[in-house]
């Protein structure tokens, strides 16, 4: 199959992984632009406006700049999550699940979204802890795609385990969406499919219009039994 328009081919696992890091930086280019770099836009035309109107209409002026600080404080709040993100992990120190629960509470919070963690009984992170990155980032994915997408009043992130495979379950109450139609704006799912794949694991999404969605992580990690 031909690469997409602006797409690099892939021909083995090095060509994979510098593709997976390419469609990260278009993710976050994306973000930018759709987030800070609008808000700050915005605030520029309104603040010549403001100018223009400083003298006749001082107290129009007044609400105005209140309005606007309250855009500025939004796009740096949304500057600092897109530097958070980037931020190394440490997971050689926290382990993959104490940062997964960490992440949720951060989510939690400045979301105002409930998340529910767990973790199944025979779950442990003695495995690399660049595998660990790794999935910490898909699961960070996930997040971010059920936040713009779904509309959901509640997440539920569950870690077990089935012999060798490390299993991620992450479901929402959401709006839901056919995972076989690709929506507008749901591009990001196909580049979560491959993250996985490239730790030769499988990213299965089960949803439905109105039926919310899960999203089933699995991951080799452990030793054969």
């Amino acid at each position: 199959m031909s690469p997409k328009r602006g797409e690099l081919p892939v021909f083995d696992l090095t060509d994979q992984g510098i593709r997976l890091l390419e469609e990260e930086r278009r993710r976050i280019a994306r973000d930018l632009h759709d987030g800070p770099a609008q808000t700050l836009t915005n605030l520029s035309m309104r603040l010549e406006v403001v100018q223009r109107m400083f003298q006749t209409h001082p107290e129009w002026v007044a609400a105005e700049l209140e309005r606007l600080n309250a855009h500025a404080r939004t796009a740096v709040n949304e500057i600092r999550r897109l530097i958070y993100d980037l931020r190394p992990v440490a997971i050689d120190e926290v382990g993959l699940l104490q940062a997964v629960a960490e992440l949720c509470n951060r989510c939690s919070r400045e979301w105002d979204l409930p998340f529910e963690f767990t973790v199944a009984e025979g779950v442990h992170t003695d495995f690399s802890p660049a595998k660990q990155v790794a999935v910490y980032r898909l699961i960070q994915e996930i997040f971010h795609n059920i936040r713009k997408h779904a509309a959901a009043q509640r997440v539920q992130v569950r870690f077990s385990r089935t012999g060798c495979l490390l299993d991620v379950w992450v479901e929402d109450d959401g709006v839901g969406f056919d995972p076989s139609a690709v929506p507008v704006g749901h591009y990001g799912i196909i580049g979560m499919k491959e993250r996985a794949a490239f730790l030769d694991g499988n990213l299965e999404i089960q949803s439905a219009p109105g039926r919310g969605s899960r999203f089933h992580l699995a991951v080799p990690v452990y030793p054969e039994s």
